[in-house]
């Protein structure tokens, strides 16, 4: 029973942790959508979004009615005592008097309306812009998250290749070592032949590893903006090779470049209009405001505690309106106001930058691609060739028309031009990736 009781336990572990590794599949656009929905750093700019919605809510509530209330209770332990003096001919002595009851008790209800005030209506048009920022800021986000998921998910694939391509040439090193270890114990070939054909298998064992641990931090980072578990595994449906033609004949080069749909131009125009606010928000604090309010009170007094039973309650109200009128701050609200002034400028210098600087990445983002796409092609002929030229060494060393020597040059060359061709295909997507974020036009809610 103790080992069925251990076996038992050891199978509802394993199915634990069966259960808590999931397998998952994406396409690079099944990637991206997932993390739009998924990703950590968009899942907090929805909490903005929500929070700015409920400023805007406060900022509303301000200007409506606002009623209070109150219930107030005092026992009298000791009551003030006054001496009176003394009024002949009804006394000719002091006479102490107390005031007051054992028990008191006020109910009092109040109601408050703004009826105007400058700056409650700026700051309401603020609150609303800043919930337009929000979203601006919550879009810039999703077209950063957007080149992350695809970077990596590039990266992945591009290691995924480097790997495919060492197995293979992996596997021909090894036969060619094997059956050179045969001729040379047949005594057709020299031990250096074999030295060498074996220092090329020990170089690529050794690039294996590299590979292989290349290949889990990508996975991890993909996870990561993902926001999938560590312990999930990841399958990539998409092949580098028609991702590579797509981009290829991507007509990303048609696109117009509009600098005032432009993410980051978009939401500096939305600080620029908060900044705008934030002057006519202090140009207000000259202004007076009004407010109206309704007044009521009860009370009782009593001897004792006997409120709800009996007694007479006495009540007061009043309506009133009150202006407040700012009339001197010794310049405070001027030097408020041309500090607000000052920062707005400030603003329209920047945009002027950003204009300026965005149309400068453009220009950068279009040149690089277009260069990446030319050192692309470049090395995806130069693998080819290079895969060729070494395939057939490997043949000519097997029908003894080649040296090893031979055999070592050309599959340093064959690597080598895979490496590049490699490196091309990420920098030229990667490339893409750049300029179609700066061609991204802001779409808000």
């Amino acid at each position: 029973m103790q080992k069925i009781k251990i076996i038992l336990l050891f199978a509802v572990i394993i199915s634990t942790t069966v259960n808590a590794q999931q397998t998952r599949e994406f396409s690079l656009q099944q990637a991206i959508d997932y993390a739009l929905k998924n990703n950590y750093d968009l899942m907090k700019s929805e909490k903005d979004i929500e929070a700015a919605k409920q400023t805007v809510r406060e900022s509303t509530s301000m200007g409506l009615p606002q009623i209070n209330g109150s219930v107030g209770y005092n026992n009298n332990i000791a009551s003030p005592v006054i001496i009176m003096p003394a009024m002949p001919p009804l006394s000719t002595e002091p006479t102490e008097v107390q005031f007051g009851t054992k028990h008191d008790a006020t109910l009092t209800g109040s109601l408050s309306q703004l009826i105007f005030s400058g700056e409650y209506v700026v700051g309401l048009q603020a609150a609303r812009k800043y919930l337009e920022s929000t979203n601006v800021e919550f879009f810039k986000n999703k077209t950063a998250v957007v080149q992350q998921v695809a970077n990596s998910y590039y990266s992945v694939l591009t290691t995924e290749k480097g790997l495919e391509i060492i197995d293979t040439t992996l596997k021909v090193t090894r036969s060619l070592a094997n059956e050179t270890q045969q001729y040379y114990e047949a005594g057709f070939s020299e031990d250096i032949d074999v030295d060498q054909l074996e220092l090329l298998v020990s170089d690529l064992e050794a690039s294996r590893i590299y590979f292989i641990n290349q290949l889990n931090i990508t996975h991890a980072f993909l996870k990561f903006y993902l926001a999938v578990s560590e312990s999930d595994s990841l399958i990539l449906s998409d092949n580098l090779d028609n991702i590579l033609e797509n981009m290829e004949g991507s007509s990303i080069m048609l696109q117009q470049f509009e600098v005032n749909t432009n993410p980051d131009f978009y939401s500096l125009l939305k600080q620029k209009e908060l900044s705008e606010l934030k002057v006519k928000l202090e140009k207000a604090t000259y202004y007076p405001s009004i407010n109206a309010s309704l007044y009521y009170q009860t009370q009782a007094q009593r001897e004792e505690f006997n409120f709800f039973n009996s007694g007479k309650w006495y009540s007061s109200s009043a309506l009133g309106v009150t202006m407040n009128i700012p009339i001197f701050s010794s310049g405070q609200r001027n030097s408020r106001l041309k500090q607000a002034r000052i920062a707005y400028e400030q603003m329209e210098i920047m945009e002027d930058q950003l204009e300026n600087q965005l149309n400068l990445q453009y220009k950068n983002a279009r040149s690089e691609y277009l260069n990446s796409f030319k050192v692309y092609e470049n090395k995806d002929r130069n693998r080819k060739v290079a895969e060729k030229i070494y395939f057939k060494t490997s043949e000519k060393y097997k029908q003894g028309l080649a040296s090893s020597l031979d055999i070592l040059n050309t599959h340093n060359q064959f690597l080598n031009a895979e490496r590049d061709y490699l490196a091309a295909s990420q920098a030229f997507l990667q490339a893409g990736e750049e300029l179609k974020k700066i061609l991204t036009k802001t779409i808000t809610n």
